[in-house]
């Protein structure tokens, strides 16, 4: 019985979420999974999964503005973030010692590998964008990312490879400076498409993210949302021992649960994370996206689908939701789902467990 590691970065709840079906997928192999992380991505992991087990590794923890441009909030904490990587590659190594790990599985984290072990990266990030003020230092960002990522044994893109077809776009080209060992395994999300679910809701508001960001921008719409008459359901994305739950809103939710409440609405007001995106294709479902602000992926994420006709985007300051609903109508939302989009996975759980 193969044993396998996975390790979520606590950078939001979206790297946590599309690890669910490759634990799904693992156990289906009779795999014996283990869980390493931190913060809410760990409790939300802990949550879909109670019998598992878990280790808690060093929080990265980054701390966000109300104001200030977020990279350069961010750039300050380096130092924090490389000796959390030293850390947690300690870590690791102890893990695997005691407890005979035979695969690691890291989603971001840069110090989860082993020279003992296959270590995969998954990233859908091979190249970080930088603000139109520090382009100039993007080469040397590219370079550096992929740098660690050769440390690992293989790397997976949570993504189609055609072109055409990509959801993130130029977010995981890997041209230039080449890795050899780049494996794309189609989207992962943890929903399931579902036909014909009469809307219960006109729409779902997610509010994920980091703070400060995510209090302002649930204080923002929620304030338009009580006076529109709207049937609206609220998820606020804060865990608490107490998971408060009306009719109108919750807390948080288990994967069922939202997925549930999101197929039951006719539009989803949410942030523009890559998981997201990965979730709304799945469900096929109609958007509106507001990028965190200063968050350059999202950014890029979020024009990228505006410009395709997909989704409406708009900035966090600039919302309006009478404006936004009516922007919206014109947006398509994604049309078609491919349901086979797990078979990427597959493949590449299949060829790791034979690696060993």
């Amino acid at each position: 019985m193969k044993k396998v590691l996975i390790t979520p970065l606590d950078w939001g709840l979206g790297h946590a979420t599309r690890c669910i079906p490759i634990i799904h997928e693992l156990l289906k192999r009779g795999c014996t999974v283990l869980i390493g992380g931190s913060g809410d991505s760990l409790l939300l992991l802990k949550n879909e999964f109670p019998d598992l087990t878990f280790f808690t590794l060093a929080a990265y923890s980054p701390v966000y503005s109300r104001s200030q441009s977020m990279i350069w909030k961010i750039v300050s904490q380096i130092p924090k973030f490389v000796e959390v990587i030293r850390k947690e590659h300690q870590q690791i190594q102890a893990l695997i010692e005691k407890h005979k790990i035979d695969f690691i599985i890291s989603d971001n984290r840069y110090g989860c590998w082993s020279p003992k072990i296959p270590s995969v990266f998954m990233t859908h990030q091979l190249n970080i964008l930088m603000p139109d003020s520090l382009k100039w230092i993007e080469p040397l960002v590219r370079r550096v990312n992929k740098r660690l990522i050769k440390k690992f044994s293989t790397c997976w893109i949570p993504d189609y490879n055609e072109e055409t077809l990509s959801l993130s776009g130029k977010l995981s080209q890997h041209n230039g400076t080449a890795l050899h060992h780049v494996t794309h395994i189609g989207p992962l999300s943890r929903f399931r498409h579902a036909n014909n679910i009469a809307p219960k809701y006109d729409l779902v508001c997610v509010f994920s993210g980091p703070e400060p960001q995510r209090n302002m921008f649930e204080e923002k719409v929620s304030e338009q949302l009580r006076s529109s008459g709207l049937r609206y359901f609220v998820i606020r994305g804060v865990y608490s021992s107490t998971n408060s739950c009306d009719e109108n809103g919750a807390e948080f939710l288990n994967s069922e649960g939202l997925q549930t409440v999101i197929s039951q609405s006719s539009l989803v007001i949410a942030r523009s994370g890559y998981s997201t995106i990965m979730d709304l294709a799945v469900l096929g479902k109609k958007g509106i996206l507001v990028p965190t602000p200063g968050q350059t992926e999202q950014e890029y994420l979020a024009d990228r689908w505006k410009k395709k006709g997909v989704f409406y985007s708009v900035p966090q300051d600039c919302f309006n939701l009478r404006a936004v609903l009516e922007e919206s109508k014109s947006y398509t939302g994604f049309l078609t789902v491919d349901r086979g989009a797990s078979a990427g996975l597959s493949n590449a759980l299949d060829e790791l467990l034979k690696r060993r």
